[in-house]
């Protein structure tokens, strides 16, 4: 899998937002890119798992780390979190 072809959502097909790390959180990475489809199903799945496994009211949405090649969850605790530092490419 290419660098591009990890900021493509595996979950819903959709090209993810590049997304800047502020400086009270410690992602480690400047850069993040996160799924913020509202319609992908990971992130619409995640609010009933995670009110089932641990009895939070959160989901979370696909991530990648271009500086570690990291993939993984960006967990939020309501629709709009995190939308507030996407960078517009």
């Amino acid at each position: 899998m290419t660098e591009m072809d990890k900021t493509i959502c595996p979950h819903c097909g959709q090209k993810m937002s590049k997304w800047a790390s502020p400086a009270t959180y410690s992602w480690g990475s400047e850069y993040q890119y996160i799924c913020f489809n509202d319609e992908c199903g990971y992130y619409q799945r995640g609010w009933d798992h995670t009110f089932k496994t641990i009895g939070v009211k959160a989901s979370y949405r696909h991530r990648y780390d271009p500086a570690t090649g990291q993939l993984g969850p960006f967990p939020v605790n309501t629709p709009d979190a995190g939308k507030d530092t996407i960078v517009n490419e």
